[in-house]
């Protein structure tokens, strides 16, 4: 082998090498590439999964806090209604036993207030009183109207209703009170069309209207 031969031999393979290296430095940049756009891929797939997830999650929470909300309001509800049910019962059972419940005591003191309102505008006021007590003469007789006997008559003038003017006149809270107070029998008046009897009667009575 010549001595130019000998000095080429040690050049090509250190120019092999060198090949080898740059080629092998080129396929890792081309792994390395790959690898960061497989990252990204992956990185963005599972960022985009996360907020499905969260999305997913919020919507469930969501769901859950209605259905809670709507659990609570119709715990509400029910509350109230058995509260009211058992009000309700309560004052049946008092009603029964002759115990007067709130509504009574209530109807009651405004029943008095009005009457003691009345005797402080009497004893004010003597000769309205006088006016104002009707005479034997003056009273109707309430038995000629359907649905009342001797014995509603009787807790009618007891009540100081004793004609039929009187009668035509009541107002609903004045109904309300006396089914409930006077003649404990509820829907009475209207069912019986009391104010259109005693319109009635005391048209054909005094012969004039109410």
């Amino acid at each position: 082998m010549s001595n130019d031969t000998e000095k080429q031999a040690p050049e090509s393979v250190a120019h092999q090498l060198r090949a080898v290296v740059d080629k092998a430095q080129e396929e890792a940049g081309k792994v390395v590439d790959s690898l960061v756009k497989e990252g990204g891929k992956l990185r963005d797939q599972t960022l985009k999964l996360a907020g499905e997830k969260v999305g997913e999650a919020k919507e469930r929470v969501d769901e859950v806090r209605g259905m809670v909300e709507g659990v609570k309001n119709k715990a509400a509800d029910t509350l109230d209604n058995l509260e009211q049910l058992f009000e309700e019962r309560v004052a049946r059972a008092l009603k029964r036993l002759g115990v007067p419940t709130r509504d009574d005591l209530q109807g009651i003191a405004k029943r008095l207030e009005e009457m003691n309102d009345l005797l402080k505008g009497l004893a004010e006021n003597p000769e309205v009183a006088d006016e104002a007590a009707p005479s034997p003469a003056e009273k109707d007789d309430l038995k000629l109207i359907s649905g009342i006997g001797p014995v509603l008559e009787g807790k009618l003038n007891g009540a100081g209703i004793t004609t039929y003017q009187q009668i035509a006149a009541l107002t609903g809270d004045e109904i309300e009170r006396l089914e409930s107070e006077v003649i404990n029998f509820s829907g009475r008046v209207h069912r019986d069309d009391w104010i259109g009897q005693a319109k009635t009667l005391y048209l054909k009575k005094y012969g004039k209207t109410v």
